[in-house]
């Protein structure tokens, strides 16, 4: 029974709600202290909170202290979502094209570790002499699959199983869930150390991988010495060109140029000419590159650049055609900067909110564009938290809601965590949906994520304490463990290896959608302190999706095959 826990002999008391809280602060600072411990610079990062939880868990046994439970769930599922929705919108503007070249592999993926993780899980019933309820709690756990474990639970009361024989399943994810983590990162380690994986090798690798998909602009200075564009207008080049590139300067004899689009190119010509690295190959082919000249260091005193915040929320998701279509003015969009990525002008290029606007050109002839897009620094970096909860309460609502599968008769849910994540995503990637805005800064973004997965893992510790001390002398508890990691290791040693061995695939992108194939934050985490790369990430986000209904679905069929 619930009751209050009094402190301190001289009267002062405390209520479970004000210790429950104490508790998961201790906690998190233990936690934060362990992660930032460091061997051979690997760390266990926000993961030491798990392990500090599951410390705190069981001293607060050891002394009878109890934690209010229904904050405690409050704190789990409310980090959780919190964390995921954040990160959703974090990954979200870059997801997509991502989606675009690695989403397949990356669900295959997925697709192969939760067949391999459901196959274990049925051998392990078969031949390990555990129950039912027991086998569903050991996957999810193994997993750390909580919406798996629900599905689960819930076609056991259908299936007519009591709430007694049920509860067993909660016993041996809580076993389970631990040492999940702890085996995936061994099993990344194991990864690392067979193939002599080198971060900085794998980081650069995937920076070169990225490059053929890779927006990001540079600069190239180029002689025009091609007759055959000899006077060809600048805005008909661009066109013929697809607009992949944009000319920001040019020089002609001694002068410098705002290069408008019905100037005509002519021989003797200097160009600064942005685009992807891709086509570095075309403009030599083109024109002579001049790599000793550096056309925006000698046009500085004549010709300004700005970068322009867009704050003006009724400019979002305007095509770029609308303020290019004024060939009165005498100013340049050179490119657009949006999630520190350099895109190019196209006409068809819709703007985004904070997106930064390159414009070369004099100043007294950008004041009027300035005053288009807003261009306040102050107001980019303001937290809207109207549209923040809007989205979570969009993305819980969309996890709660049944959807069908054919052939499988029980209604099937994203969850409280898929649910937001998916539709983060999306929100990040529209920027917004009429007239609201749902651009979150960097910064709050982050710290919204730190703080989600701290209460989380800080509750999931507290709560698997008392049984993680009690399994160490438990034989019963270690078979569980070890049939837990079959479940949880098989799986991603063989994709693992085969990914890696077979189809070269990159180390960080790799551990990252094996996490994701586990639902392991930490594990994630774990990977991507290592690199400063969101490989790890994207990779996370762009499985974990699928994989949670997967492994809802999987859940369900082992409870319907198994009965």
């Amino acid at each position: 029974m619930l009751k209050k826990i009094f402190l301190f002999s001289s009267g002062h008391s405390m209520s479970l709600t004000v210790l429950t809280i104490l508790c998961i602060s201790i906690t998190s600072c233990i936690g934060i202290f362990i992660g930032s411990l460091k061997f051979k610079g690997i760390g266990l990062g926000v993961g030491g909170v798990l392990f500090a939880g599951l410390l705190s868990g069981y001293l607060l046994e050891h002394y009878a202290i109890v934690l209010n439970p229904d904050v405690l769930a409050f704190l789990k599922e409310f980090g959780l979502i919190l964390f995921l929705y954040s990160m959703g919108l974090s990954v979200g503007p870059n997801i997509f094209s991502s989606l675009r070249k690695n989403g397949l592999t990356l669900n295959l993926i997925s697709l192969a570790v939760v067949s391999l993780g459901t196959l274990c899980a049925i051998l392990v019933f078969k031949f390990g002499k555990i129950s039912l309820p027991e086998l569903i709690g050991l996957y999810s756990g193994a997993v750390t699959s909580t919406p798996a474990l629900g599905a689960g639970q819930q076609i056991l009361t259908e299936l007519g199983g009591s709430a007694e024989i049920i509860e067993q399943s909660g016993f041996t994810y809580a076993i389970a869930y631990p040492f999940t983590i702890i085996a995936s990162i061994i099993v990344f380690i194991i990864l690392k150390i067979a193939f002599r994986v080198k971060i900085t090798d794998e980081v650069a690798a995937y920076e070169a991988e990225k490059v053929d998909d890779d927006p990001h602009m540079q600069g190239f200075n180029v002689l025009v010495n091609n007759p055959s564009f000899d006077g060809l207008e600048i805005g008909d080049f661009l066109k013929m060109m697809h607009y992949t590139m944009t000319i920001s300067r040019m020089k002609r004899g001694d002068e410098y140029i705002i290069p408008h689009e019905h100037i005509k190119l002519q021989m003797g010509d200097i160009l600064l000419i942005f685009g992807p690295r891709k086509i570095f190959q075309t403009i030599s082919f083109l024109f002579r590159v001049d790599t000793e000249r550096n056309l925006e260091e000698e046009s500085a005193k004549q010709i300004q650049s700005q970068n322009l915040l867009l704050t003006n929320p009724r400019r979002v998701g305007t095509p770029l055609k609308k303020i290019l279509g004024d060939t009165k003015h005498h100013w340049v969009i050179s490119r657009v900067i949006r999630n520190g990525i350099s895109l190019s002008p196209t006409p068809e290029l819709k703007l985004a909110y904070a997106d930064q606007i390159v414009v070369v050109g004099k100043k007294e002839e950008t004041k009027m564009l300035i005053r288009y897009l807003g261009n306040d620094k102050e107001r980019a970096n303001d937290t809207r938290f109207i549209p923040f909860f809007l989205g979570m309460i969009l993305g819980i609502l969309v996890g709660l809601a049944p959807f069908h599968i054919p052939g499988v008769d029980i209604p099937l849910k994203l969850g409280t965590s898929g649910g937001p994540l998916v539709i983060a995503m999306y929100l990040s990637y529209r920027g917004s949906v009429g007239p609201i805005v749902f651009y979150t800064p960097a910064h709050v973004l982050n710290a919204f994520k730190f703080l989600g997965i701290l209460l989380f893992l800080a509750v999931v510790g507290l709560a698997s304490g008392p049984g993680f001390a009690k399994l160490i002398c438990s034989t019963q508890g270690l078979y569980f463990v070890a049939l837990g990691l079959s479940i949880t290791t098989v799986p991603l040693l063989i994709v693992g290896f085969f990914m890696r061995f077979v189809k070269k695939m990159n180390y960080l992108t790799l551990c990252g959608a094996l996490s994701g194939c586990i639902t392991s934050l930490p594990t994630m985490t774990f990977v991507a302190n290592m690199s400063n790369t969101n490989a790890p990430a994207l990779g996370y986000a762009t499985v974990y999706p699928a994989t949670i209904a997967l492994r809802v679905i999987s859940a369900q069929v082992l409870g319907i095959m198994l009965f």
